[in-house]
């Protein structure tokens, strides 16, 4: 647009200067005043012209920064479900499909993520699973890997007598690939947390990770058993 009114500017000043040789160059008055008529004429002409070009360069500005306030404004609207996948029949699948749970019934999803992080909320909100995935460079930051036996893993996150180990489960492969499953129990809630079970894999040579992992709060001892039913219903496809 400020090109268009520098141009314009240029043609003007072009226009009065030629109006102004040509009636420098005329001997008679009648030839002189039929000439500058002529010259004033295509100086209005050439004006319009130009005041026409940058109205419309304006309009066409207008518009296009209409059309940028409407993309930025696309891209910050908050996450929704639709972002991380749906729940149909029972059954969670990600936006991509490339993987699928079963959550226990009744639960819903949550409408802050994407489907690289997961959350599935109790009726009640005291208990979580979440679910994440990670494939690509970063996967292998997103993950923790987990030392081959639970007497090891016991002296990393050992809270005393009030904690005990439901079970540990963890294989190497030979190319740094891991799968773990290990499930905690608390007498006294930690944090609010009674219960937290876990199962999940990395595969080094695709660089894939995903896990699932469920956070008991509520004292019902029923929860435990959908959540194990959920960790064992993770398939990547």
């Amino acid at each position: 647009m400020r090109k268009n009114k520098i141009l314009a500017g240029i043609l003007i000043a072009m226009t009065v200067m030629m109006t102004a040789t040509a009636c420098g160059k005329n001997n008679t008055k009648a030839e002189s005043t039929q000439e500058t008529k002529q010259q004033a004429e295509a100086s209005t002409e050439a004006t319009t012209a130009v005041n026409a070009e940058v109205a419309s360069s304006e309009q066409e500005t207008s518009e296009g920064e209409e059309t940028s306030e409407e993309e930025e404004t696309k891209e910050t609207q908050p996450i929704t479900a639709n972002d991380a996948g749906d729940i149909k029949e029972g059954l969670f699948t990600s936006k991509s499909g490339k993987y699928q749970i079963m959550p226990p019934k009744g639960w819903s999803l949550d409408e802050d993520g994407d489907e690289s992080v997961v959350a599935i909320s109790s009726p009640n909100g005291e208990d979580y699973l979440e679910v994440t995935y990670v494939q690509g460079d970063d996967a292998d930051g997103a993950r923790e890997v987990y030392p081959a036996t639970m007497d090891e893993y016991k002296k990393l996150i050992s809270r005393g007598e009030d904690m005990e180990f439901v079970r540990y489960d963890v294989k190497n492969g030979s190319d740094g690939s891991q799968t773990f499953r290990y499930a905690l129990r608390y007498k006294a809630p930690q944090d609010g947390v009674r219960y937290y079970a876990i199962s999940g894999s990395y595969n080094a040579a695709t660089k894939t990770y995903i896990s699932a992992a469920g956070t008991i709060g509520s004292t019902d001892s029923g929860v435990e058993g959908q959540i194990e039913a959920a960790l064992d219903s993770l398939k990547l496809k």
